[in-house]
Formats: C-alpha cells, sequence, structure tokens
C-alpha cells in the first residue's frame, strides 16, 4: 500500500468503486441514489466477465438446505424483491430483457423429490406430481419423480449492468478505464486506489468489487479474502421447433431456460480451473448430455454460441460484503458465486447503507470480511 503522498492523483472522487462488474455497478446505483458520486473504475470494459456472460436467472436458492442457502436467504429475498421494483424504475423489460418466467425443479428419485418437498415450504413453489410433470411443464418429457414449479424472472446480464451504470451516471455517479494496481493511504487506512501508468485516484472511501479477481485485494490489504474462480460454461442453443416457454433445473444446478430471443441457454460447469474463460468441447458434450437426460425438446437443436466466465466462490459459500477489518475506509463486495445477478442489488443496498448510514437494514454478519481471520 503507497503513502498518500507517494503519488499524485489525477482524480478525485468521494466514494471510489473498483469494478465495472455487476456488483460494482449496484453498488455504485445505489450510492447515487442517496446522493453519493461514486467513480467506478474498471480495466476492460463494463460486464465483460461473468457480468455479461451468466445465464441472468433470478431464481431462489434450491436443496440442499445447508447452512449457505439458510444465511443467504434474507439476502436473496430482498434481492428479487429490489429486481422486481427496478424492473419497473428502469423499464427492465424494454432496456435489459427483464421477464418473469416459470421453472420447473425436477427430482430424478424419491430423495431429492422430499428434498424439493420441503423446501416448497420456503420458497413458495408448487410441488407437481410425476404424472403432471409433463402437462405442467412441456419441457419435462423424461421420466422423473416430480418437481417443483417456481415463478421467477430473468434478464440480460449484460444490459443489465450497462442498465445500473448508465443510470448511475445520470445520477452523479462517473466511470473511468483503468486497472487497478494497489491502494493509497497508510497500514490502519485506505485513501484512494493506485492505477497503473502511475495514475491515482484519492477518495474518502473505496470499495473493492474485483470479482473473481479479488485475491489482487486480499494482497493489497493484507487480508485473507479467499475468493476463487469457478469455471461455468453455456450453451447456447437454436431449436429446430419452437420451445416451451420457461425452464427447468436439474437437484445438480444443471438448467435449460428459453431467453426472451427464444434462444435457449443450457448449462453449466463448475470447473475449478484457475483463470482460464476458454469454452470447451468437453463441457458442451457434458452439458447437452445432461439436458437430454430430462427432455428431448433440444433433439436436432444448433448450438449458436458458448460462453464461459469465472464465478467469484468464497471459501465457505457466502459473499464477502462490509467493511475491511483494520483498514479504515475500505470496503469489500465479492465472492457471490453462482448468484452474483440475484444477490447485486440487494448487496450494492447493504453497502450504500453501510457507508452513509453506518448500518444496514438486513443482518450481515455471516458475510463480514473479517471471519476468514487476521
Amino acid at each position: 500500500m503507497r503513502g498518500d503522498t507517494a503519488a499524485v492523483a489525477s482524480e478525485r472522487a468521494d466514494i471510489a468503486i473498483v469494478g465495472g462488474g455487476v456488483i460494482g455497478a449496484a453498488c455504485a446505483w445505489f450510492l447515487a441514489r442517496r446522493g453519493a458520486k461514486p467513480l467506478v473504475i474498471e480495466g476492460a470494459a463494463v460486464a465483460h466477465a461473468a457480468s455479461g456472460k451468466a445465464a441472468g436467472l433470478l431464481s431462489p436458492l434450491m436443496p440442499p438446505a445447508d447452512r449457505e442457502t439458510a444465511a443467504l436467504a434474507p439476502l436473496t429475498e430482498r434481492g428479487a424483491a429490489l429486481h422486481a421494483t427496478l424492473a419497473e424504475l428502469l423499464d427492465g423489460p424494454g432496456t435489459y430483457d427483464y421477464a418473469p418466467y416459470e421453472s420447473c425443479a425436477v427430482a430424478r428419485d424419491a430423495d431429492e423429490a422430499a428434498a424439493l418437498r420441503e423446501r416448497a415450504e420456503v420458497v413458495g413453489g408448487e410441488w407437481i406430481a410425476p404424472e403432471a410433470l409433463a402437462d405442467r411443464c412441456a419441457w419435462l418429457d423424461r421420466p422423473a419423480a416430480g418437481g417443483l414449479l417456481l415463478r421467477s424472472a430473468q434478464l440480460d446480464p449484460a444490459k443489465f449492468t450497462q442498465r445500473l451504470i448508465e443510470s448511475a451516471k445520470g445520477m452523479g455517479a462517473s466511470l473511468r478505464t483503468g486497472r487497478a494496481a494497489g491502494l493509497l493511504g497508510g497500514p490502519d487506512h485506505v485513501s484512494g486506489v493506485e492505477l497503473e501508468g502511475g495514475d491515482a485516484v484519492t477518495a474518502d472511501a473505496t470499495v473493492l468489487a474485483l470479482g473473481p479477481w479479488t485475491h489482487r485485494a486480499a494482497a493489497w490489504l493484507d487480508l485473507p479474502l479467499p475468493v476463487r474462480p469457478l469455471k461455468g460454461q453455456i450453451v447456447h442453443l437454436e431449436p429446430a421447433a419452437a420451445p416451451p416457454p420457461g425452464g427447468f433445473s436439474a437437484f445438480d444446478g444443471q438448467y435449460a431456460v428459453t431467453k426472451p430471443t427464444g434462444i435457449v441457454y443450457a448449462g453449466t460447469t463448475a470447473e475449478d480451473a484457475g483463470f482460464d474463460d476458454e469454452p470447451t468441447p468437453e463441457a458442451r458434450a457434458r452439458i447437452l448430455a445432461d439436458v437430454a437426460l430430462r427432455t428431448s425438446r433440444l433433439e436436432g437443436a444448433r448450438v449458436v454460441d458458448q460462453t464461459a466466465c469465472l464465478r467469484p466462490l468464497s471459501a465457505d459459500g457466502l459473499p464477502l460484503i462490509g467493511a475491511a477489518p483494520g483498514r479504515r475506509g475500505a470496503w469489500v463486495a465479492a465472492g457471490h458465486g453462482r448468484k452474483g445477478i440475484l444477490l447485486s442489488l440487494a448487496t450494492g443496498e447493504a453497502i450504500a447503507e453501510l457507508m452513509l448510514d453506518g448500518r444496514a437494514t438486513l443482518d450481515l454478519a455471516p458475510f463480514d470480511p473479517a471471519r476468514f481471520g487476521a
């Protein structure tokens, strides 16, 4: 960490946000809405990584009902509610393809069926008996032990992230291109961001929203922030015939969904591949084979695209949201795993509340960045 006098700042901001993905964009939107003037610093382009390549499904958490699911429940519920609200404020249907949809979480055996039925009491889904599946969910024409019908929403994540940034700029936020190389400040505080090339931005507060690159922030702060990249691949399919509306998901997280464009997204993988974000034929074959176990509706479909992205997964599966311990002026918002789009708005709202009010409405104790020790 460089001292305050070690660099001459080329720019001054109330709040610097490092990272132009969906989490950084959401933080900027809520801070700007409260009257702050955040500056988003992005090294490449807005939503250039996972925020631009995700499926954009705002579906609730599903079994197993472990600590991760229980701790995230209030954050996911708030996130879904905020997505519905912002879709009205920002013309979601017209600007980022926000649309309600139905999805059926399908069980392949009695154990999975029991887990889904138990989960139905939490998420408010409707249990569908095996004999009624084909009528209630046109996707599912393979043998199954039942399914949980869920009503949720989806969006285009790249358009959504860009819309947040543009709306935040209209309220006083700003955006600049630059790769963060370190932090300004001293051993107990952060006073801005050092950029590659010698520029710097001084700020009263700095939000580190670096996604799978959070290890860089950990080094700058000399703090353990264990977030690793989890590679996920999605196959984009053009069906031979018009696909059914909505989608389905399997107990292991595999899914297929019809997007508003008529293209079907099928996915996904969960690969520990470091920072390799290249699509592979092996993953495509595995995804298509998994989908074929649940439906025949995609037989003969043409592959029109395949994407891969790096989702930021923390060591315990929970995001990091809050103040960096021992570093006054530094805040962390990262590690949202496969639910970054859903959790983005609730995270942005919470960060704005913490920074401007000193406390958040939601209980953020499970997400404290200090939980991994000194």
